[in-house]
């Protein structure tokens, strides 16, 4: 059976820390891997070659990290420490990749690491915590940090969200900070207002070009053609003839009549009013133009012998002369929005009873308080993902659409996977709308139930490649469906009906900090023993300091919709 592959994408990245994570992620993959395994000695090499020589920068807060891993009695077992550091970066690197169908975002990577470099005692030392303690009194760095850094990175590249953005939060003053790089036009000029973004479809407005054109149709009986380019276009037709005046090169103004060139200025030097000559043949009749255009104000004022009818559309095109008015040049500018996210606390705890844990380990060879644990990470990531989809779908009805399958008339027709097809017209135009309405990026993933799933699954493989993940209670992929979106099942939260159903919608932006939820951490998941009490139960306590948000750039948080699936019939 055909199944996807990883397909490598390329992100933008306005942050410079992330820039440097995405170069030593490419040098990791390309240097650290032998006919196609991992090689402990060319890890270890990156360690040692790369960070002494330079030949790719090393993140800061992975060296505290490398730095606080080489521990241990001699340096084949420093060596090692490091090594596993390098080897669960790469693991991580394709646990994700494998789940997510896709390249690793860098900015997942940098999270990842910043989750390892919060096990550190650099880091331990900004908070009064004891985040990494082998008893409640005494921190035993040897044996638990190297460990719990692995375990730090591996989890942030497993659990994460493949359409969030992941930033690193201060570990100090719980804060992030997004920021977003906009363009806007420094003047009113052209088609915009001072400030005006010039982003995604505000893009390509006129405002460069020194071309000025204002249509109308001539004046009833008269013919006349009287009017004024100014420095605003209103639209792409007409300027705001309530604007300020300009001064146009001389000798290139032209006169369209029904689209077609057909007079322009007779001189070119000079000031004040210049001469329009020329001639329009329509229907048989020809009409002679003539009258004049002031280079120096904008103002035109054309005839037309015998008078032009005034149905026929007319624009008049002039060309700003900026060297005899300088201050008319249009100025671009570019600016970084600032939103500050704040990480707050998550705590929980398991016990069990010594009773309970001889049991256990005597009957079933389990250690219930690290089974606890294992349920209590799982707990936390799965809420964090179903946090996000509930986040979506309420973000979901600025952009929804209704897809009719009404399988009870097509069924004579068509086979099931055929009716199917008819779903890439209605994504298409809810993708576009998207990139509209984000100023960025369409649709990447899509999550549905379990209905749809049976019912995708079952398609040929021009329509629907399954990821090859099987099938599982909570989130997974399911494929990729018409060579485009990823495809995820999630239990929670859509409709899924044998009659109806709803496909959640997301895009992936291609500037990482424009994707529609924000994710980060001040202290990664942080376990603490909690020492056993009078009744000798022994536990464990959980603590984290993370945000889960929407995209505050409002733009941006346009990034979700929904198709609402009717008539789906079995």
């Amino acid at each position: 059976m055909k199944r996807t592959e990883v397909r490598q994408t390329q992100l933008e990245y306005n942050n410079r820390q992330t820039q440097q994570v995405d170069e030593f992620a490419t040098s990791l993959r390309e240097n650290a891997v032998t006919n196609g395994v991992f090689d402990s000695a060319a890890a270890n090499d990156i360690v040692v070659d790369v960070i002494n020589k330079n030949t790719v920068e090393v993140p800061e807060s992975l060296q505290v990290v490398l730095d606080e891993a080489r521990t241990g009695e001699n340096d084949g077992v420093k060596n090692k420490n490091q090594t596993r550091i390098i080897r669960a970066i790469y693991d991580g690197m394709n646990i994700y990749e494998s789940q997510h169908g896709v390249s690793v975002p860098a900015d997942v990577i940098e999270h990842a690491i910043h989750m390892a470099y919060g096990t550190t005692g650099f880091a331990r030392d900004k908070m009064p915590m004891s985040l990494d303690s082998a008893t409640s009194a005494h921190h035993d760095q040897l044996s638990l940090q190297p460990n719990r850094a692995v375990v730090a990175i591996l989890s942030a590249l497993g659990e994460s969200i493949p359409f969030a953005h992941y930033l690193p939060a201060d570990i100090s003053s719980n804060e992030a900070k997004l920021a977003i790089l906009t363009h806007q036009a420094g003047d009113a000029y052209g088609m915009y207002a001072q400030g005006g973004s010039m982003d995604g479809v505000n893009c390509g407005n006129h405002y460069i070009d020194s071309s000025r054109i204002h249509a109308l149709t001539p004046a009833v009986t008269t013919g006349n053609i009287d009017g004024k380019l100014t420095t605003i276009q209103a639209t792409d037709e007409t300027c705001d003839q309530g604007a300020a005046a300009v001064k146009l090169l001389r000798g290139r103004t032209i006169l369209y009549v029904n689209g077609i060139p057909v007079a322009q200025e007779a001189g070119s030097s000079g000031s004040g009013n210049s001469v329009m000559t020329g001639s329009v043949e329509i229907s048989s009749v020809t009409y002679n133009i003539g009258g004049n255009i002031n280079t120096d104000t904008g103002v035109f004022a054309i005839t037309t012998t015998p008078a032009l009818p005034d149905t026929v559309p007319v624009a008049v095109e002039g060309f700003i002369d900026y060297e005899r008015d300088e201050d008319l040049i249009p100025r671009l500018q570019s600016g970084v929005v600032t939103y500050p996210l704040f990480a707050k606390a998550s705590r929980g705890y398991v016990n069990v009873t010594p009773d309970a844990r001889s049991q256990m380990s005597n009957e079933l060879g389990l250690d219930p308080l690290q089974e606890s644990m294992v349920a209590l990470q799982q707990q936390v990531a799965s809420e964090r993902h179903y946090r996000v989809l509930a986040q979506a779908r309420r973000l979901s009805v600025n952009n929804q659409v209704t897809f009719n399958y009404d399988w009870s008339n097509r069924k004579t027709l068509l086979n099931r996977a055929e009716a199917w097809r008819d779903l890439s017209a209605t994504l298409g135009a809810l993708s576009q709308q998207m990139a509209i309405d984000t100023f960025d990026h369409g649709i990447t993933h899509l999550y549905i139930g379990k209905y749809l799933m049976a019912d995708f699954l079952g398609m040929p493989s021009d329509i629907f490649v399954p990821s090859g993940v099987t099938e599982r209670p909570g989130i997974f992929r399911v494929g990729r469906l018409f060579g485009r979106y990823d495809v995820y099942y999630t239990p929670k939260g859509l409709t899924d009906t044998t009659s109806t159903a709803q496909i959640l919608c997301i895009g992936r932006a291609s500037s990482v900090a424009l994707n529609p939820f924000v994710l980060g951490d001040a202290v990664p998941t942080t376990l603490i023993p909690l020492g056993v009490d009078k009744s000798l139960k022994n536990g464990t306590g959980y603590y984290a300091r993370n945000f889960t948000a929407v995209n505050p750039h409002i733009p941006s948080a346009m990034g979700c919709a929904v198709v609402n699936v009717t008539n789906i019939g079995q």
